[in-house]
């Protein structure tokens, strides 16, 4: 009797075990597979990061390349980027060559600087009012002159969005944008058995007076179909550190004092300030002008950073002859001091070009008939001013 209950306490002791055993055996297996699938995890996780890190400095670096792409037309252009550049403004034609761009150096540059058109107020875009009936005197009676008046029109785009249609701001963000598909290169990527999908990107550039600021958000699924991870990619940015702002608004004041102030030289050296010079190109096409404003301090691909624009030529300005109407005797032969009395020809060029005057008809010439009409003319060998000067027989 003893012995079998005995046989049955052992019997139950391992059984009992037996069973602890291999529950033991069986939580140590499940924990372990635990603990190896979440270390497969982990590498698969940091294996996908490392693959995208790729990517993204690739993006970051077109997106610099873009930036100082676009700022380097900008400057060479006027301002502007043309449409086929992927930027804001109409493609001219050949043709159009003199009437609203200039070539430079196989750069089309736009004009900055037009020529006057139409009554503004008190002033007058066409000889012989121009630029007002009395200049450079307030009226026909007074003898102090004025230098300011309407002497062109600006053509240099608005800086940012909000100031008016391509602005800088708009072109430089519609040009990365039309050209970062084609700068990002996903077919590097997926020879190395990337998936990759990418949506039409949104660029905004921040113009600031030391640098530009672009961010772009370009949705981008990445996939590696071996470990099936998917990684999503949005926000990419650079800072091109060029003076941009700083460049514009040298060349906005400069712009200003050229077409408001006849005697205003362009090319003076009082302009140059704050590592910006300004270089005067004269007669690049006809008789217009091409002006280079450089910024030594704002280096893009090594060379410091240059803002080129053209200038239409403008007419010159004759100086008001205060008497029009003379009388002589029949006979007397005129001269230019009979002419012009107590007074000598004088003119204004807004374009610093030399001018000539010429009187027609000829001098001297004697008064024979009861009235004579002379036009004096100043002319740049381009554009003329006039004036009509009569002259009756006692």
């Amino acid at each position: 009797m003893k012995s079998s209950s005995k046989s049955q306490i052992t019997m139950l002791m391992i059984i009992g075990l037996t069973l602890f055993i291999v529950i033991s055996l069986v939580l140590y297996l499940s924990k372990s597979a635990v603990k190896k699938q979440s270390q497969q995890n982990i590498k698969i996780i940091q294996e996908t990061a490392i693959e995208t890190q790729p990517i993204k400095d690739f993006a970051a670096k077109c997106m610099d390349k873009l930036a100082k792409d676009a700022i380097v037309m900008i400057g060479r252009q006027g301002g502007y980027i043309y449409k086929s550049q992927g930027g804001n403004l109409v493609d001219y034609e050949e043709t159009d060559e003199g009437i609203f761009f200039v070539n430079y150096n196989g750069v089309r540059s736009t004009y900055n600087i037009l020529q006057p058109k139409f009554a503004v107020q008190s002033y007058s875009s066409d000889a012989p009012e121009y630029p007002w009936p009395t200049f450079p005197y307030r009226t026909s009676a007074s003898n102090a002159e004025i230098a300011e008046g309407y002497f062109g029109i600006s053509n240099m785009p608005p800086l940012n969005a909000p100031e008016g249609p391509n602005s800088i701001q708009t072109q430089l963000e519609n040009f990365i944008d039309s050209n970062l598909a084609g700068c990002i290169d996903i077919s590097i990527f997926e020879k190395q058995g990337l998936s990759i999908e990418m949506q039409q990107p949104k660029t905004t550039a921040t113009i600031s007076g030391s640098n530009t600021f672009i961010q772009s958000k370009i949705p981008m699924t990445i996939t590696n179909p071996a470990t099936r991870e998917s990684t999503e990619l949005h926000d990419f940015s650079t800072n091109v550190d060029i003076r941009l702002k700083d460049m514009y608004f040298f060349v906005k004041e400069l712009i200003g004092n050229d077409i408001k102030n006849v005697k205003f030289d362009i090319d003076g050296s009082g302009n140059d300030k704050d590592s910006f010079s300004v270089k005067l190109m004269k007669g690049i096409s006809s008789q217009d002008d091409i002006i280079i404003v450089t910024d030594e301090k704002s280096l893009i691909y090594g060379k410091p950073f240059e803002y080129v624009f053209a200038r239409r030529n403008r007419m010159p300005a004759l100086h008001y002859i205060r008497k029009n109407i003379l009388e002589f005797p029949q006979g007397y032969i005129l001269n230019m001091s009979s002419l012009i009395p107590n007074q000598k020809l004088a003119a204004e060029d807004p374009d610093e070009d030399n001018y000539t005057f010429t009187i027609t008809p000829a001098l001297p010439k004697k008064l024979e008939v009861p009235q004579l009409k002379f036009k004096i003319e100043v002319s740049d060998g381009q554009l003329a001013d006039h004036q009509t000067i009569t002259v009756n027989r006692k």
